[in-house]
């Protein structure tokens, strides 16, 4: 007995000391990585989405990485399935944007920066004149040369083997080939690095519409609001817009209207959607030729929010002639801000025409009494189409005397604003305030609209609690105001307009086994299985399905917990999928299936799945 104690000592004393000597080579690797003071910098994440993860020339492992940080020689970044990273050079305004699922490694070395994309895609942006970027120059290295992008903006991807697509937005590339000679890729133009070096082989394809590198602002309500356009490609051939979340999964896109045969419009999701346009012979759905893969940045543009003054406000002016204040609010994004002010409902009797780029009001002088027309449109950087408002009337009136109070009541909403109220059924609005002098208010008088809407369309309700829900249509963003009414009717205190945006409570995203290289999941030899998921905030328990490689369902087990134990698993091959359910009983998407290994040294005997044992 005392021999059996003295080997379980040893062997705890051995553990300890592989730990301690693990752990401080780790440190210590860590400590020295850029322990040399004169080691700067190349550049540092201007700003990071999702997961990413960097991995310094001198460590094995790759660690998270967060905004602000700096990125030292020989590093490599990588991105997850939904990560985006903006990598800005030191000393220089020039800057790259890292795609989803995409790994490059720079370097520096004799005056230049070396990118070599091993995967995904990026947009490098050109520097500005001015910009203090010496006689550094950044290039792309590839097997078959190398390409100067000191002086270009491009697109670079890569999806397989050794072929890099690269298309110049701006500027000009230079490309020095392993013969020395030196080629160009101007602006527009688009080539393929590959193992024979430059093959413009979509040099006569150009894309005309949307404009590549550019965020695409679309009217969300129109129904057809995007349009594409290109010259080059093959007579007599049909051409289809393919589209998809990644580059790997791009699938025709049915919804889509041809206009002629070098035009067609449609409508994508909002957000980053990859596309391309694929020209198939229409008999035999050939496809004969394609366009590079593009990832466009479709965002909604809308009119100024107007703030005051409100349709059909009767305006009080005090003297004559009367200098009208207007109050708006632009949106994000937006380049230019029109104001137009007529005597007629047409617009055609303008008084006055302003524009604007960061102001969100305007005094006009020397109004007389009457009736005015006026409307706000927004501009949007690369779209020459304005979103334009709808014309709103306001009258001036001469001003009755009447004894103003000296303290008008003050309104301050407790709701926040731009604050997304989600909701699981039905679209509600919920809306709450307090006010100064109570004593005084016998009635509060609530008006509300969507958005969208014309002011003049606002609901109006009379209330006796500061505070309301309201069951609403539909989801959307939504405007509302108080006015405080006294016990004779008159208008005591005005709140300031409120947004509140109203949307469904989004489902909960799937729960991924542990750990998440994605590769199999093994069984211990007496064919216990030990798993393991990502807690998933907002989870009610999680459900856990197990298949035979067949694809049939054997057995569904449900958890709290995010652990758990398989015992008694014959050996072969199973897959396991797990689905998230939250508070409302609502079931997430099932997460990508994992192949689970029960090895044929299992000493288990019963050739069945009905003995398995949870912990």
């Amino acid at each position: 007995m005392r021999s059996q104690w003295k080997r379980l000592m040893w062997a705890a004393l051995l553990s300890c000391t592989g730990f301690g000597a693990t752990f401080t080579w780790y440190n210590l690797s860590k400590s020295k990585t850029h322990r040399n003071v004169n080691d700067k910098p190349l550049a540092f994440i201007g700003k990071a989405v999702d997961e990413i993860q960097r991995r310094p020339a001198t460590r094995l492992l790759w660690q998270e990485v967060g905004t602000g940080e700096p990125l030292f020689n020989g590093e490599a970044i990588r991105t997850s399935e939904k990560g985006e990273v903006r990598i800005q050079f030191a000393d220089s305004d020039r800057y790259l944007d890292l795609e989803p699922e995409s790994l490059i490694v720079i370097q520096q070395s004799k005056g230049e920066i070396a990118l070599d994309l091993m995967e995904g895609s990026l947009f490098v942006a050109a520097a500005k004149e001015g910009s203090g970027t010496g006689n550094t120059s950044l290039v792309l290295n590839s097997a078959s040369g190398k390409v100067d992008l000191s002086k270009a903006s491009a697109s670079l991807s890569k999806s397989g083997g050794n072929q890099v697509d690269v298309q110049v937005l701006e500027g000009s590339a230079s490309i020095k080939g392993k013969d020395g000679k030196d080629n160009v890729i101007n602006s527009g133009n688009s080539g393929a690095l590959g193992a024979n070096g430059l093959q413009f082989n979509k040099a006569d394809l150009q894309i005309l519409s949307p404009t590549i590198g550019k965020v695409i602002y679309v009217d969300p309500d129109e129904k057809e609001n995007l349009i594409f356009k290109w010259k080059g490609f093959p007579p007599n051939l049909k051409v289809s817009l393919y589209t998809g979340s990644s580059r790997k999964d791009l699938k025709e896109w049915s919804q889509i209207t041809s206009m002629d045969s070098t035009s067609l419009k449609t409508s994508l999701p909002l957000g980053k959607p990859y596309w391309k346009l694929v020209a198939k012979n229409e008999e035999t759905q050939k496809i004969m030729a394609e366009s590079s893969i593009y990832r466009a940045d479709i965002q909604p543009r809308f009119a100024p929010t107007v703030l005051f003054p409100l349709a059909d406000a009767k305006i009080p002016a005090p003297k004559a002639p009367f200098d009208m204040a207007f109050k708006w609010q632009a949106g994000n994004e937006t380049s230019r801000i029109v104001l137009e002010v007529a005597k007629d409902p047409a617009l055609k009797q303008k008084i006055a025409t302003k524009n604007f780029t960061t102001e969100e009001t305007f005094t006009l002088p020397a109004l007389s009494e009457g009736e005015y027309f006026w409307r706000m449109s927004s501009y949007y950087e690369g779209s020459e189409k304005p979103a334009t408002g709808k014309i709103q009337k306001f009258t001036i009136t001469k001003a009755e005397e009447k004894v103003v109070p000296k303290d008008p009541v003050q309104i301050v909403w407790t709701v926040p604003e731009d604050k997304i109220q989600f909701y699981l059924e039905n679209p509600k609005l919920g809306l709450s305030w307090n006010g100064t002098r109570l004593e005084d208010i016998s009635i509060w008088r609530l008006k509300y609209f969507e958005e969208s809407e014309d002011s003049s369309k606002a609901q109006s309700m009379e209330l006796k609690e500061n505070k309301q829900e309201i069951a609403v249509q539909k989801p959307g963003r939504y405007i509302a105001s108080i006015e405080a009414i006294d016990k004779e009717g008159k208008v005591i205190g005005s709140s300031s307009p409120r947004k509140i945006a109203v949307a469904p409570l989004p489902l909960l995203p799937p729960p991924k086994l542990l750990p998440l290289d994605g590769g199999n999941l093994m069984a211990a030899a007496d064919g216990r299985t030990d798993l393991s998921w990502e807690k998933i905030d907002g989870a009610k328990e999680y459900m856990l399905t197990i298949s035979n490689k067949e694809g049939k369902e054997l057995k569904t087990l449900k958890y709290t917990n995010n652990q758990t134990a398989l015992k008694n698993l014959m050996p072969g091959e199973y897959q396991v999928k797990l689905i998230a359910i939250d508070q409302h009983g609502r079931q997430s998407e099932a997460g990508s299936a994992r192949t689970l290994v029960v090895p044929n040294k299992s000493n288990l005997k019963a050739p069945t799945l009905k003995k398995i044992k949870v912990n």
